[in-house]
């Protein structure tokens, strides 16, 4: 009866029509750029609650976005914003020079962190989707 049920539902005209959708429709996804310079744009992404290393339980991920040369940097969860601001400028900034984008998935420690300071410095900020970047 169940599968009577549900197959009768799927191929019902008036259910199709008058259906709730559950979730809003999502927009087309978007290729991103073919890019040439390495470190001109760079995705950061955080990896939290991981098992504990020494004092360190989270990650902090930058990534070239031409050849997908990476850093990851050892952190703890209770970062600051600052604190986070503080890690990418010893250990990515130091190495690679400023980019022109750096895209996000909008996680609060790196926004709160950087919004001033993109303005300043003139770097076009890009958020993701959460899991695709």
């Amino acid at each position: 009866m169940l599968w009577y049920v549900g197959m009768y539902v799927s191929h019902c005209d008036l259910c199709l029509h008058t259906k709730i959708q559950c979730c809003l429709p999502t927009r087309e996804l978007q290729p991103l750029p073919i890019l040439e310079e390495h470190w001109d744009v760079i995705s950061v992404d955080f990896i939290l609650e991981l098992p504990e290393s020494g004092r360190y339980d989270s990650v902090m991920v930058a990534v070239n976005s031409v050849g997908k040369h990476s850093h990851f940097i050892e952190m703890v969860t209770t970062v600051t914003a600052t604190g986070a601001a503080n890690l990418y400028l010893q250990n990515v900034w130091k190495l690679h020079g400023l980019p022109q984008k750096v895209m996000s998935n909008c996680g609060p420690q790196f926004v709160a962190a950087f919004k001033g300071l993109y303005r300043l410095l003139g770097i076009e900020a890009a958020t993701s989707t959460a899991y695709h970047l």
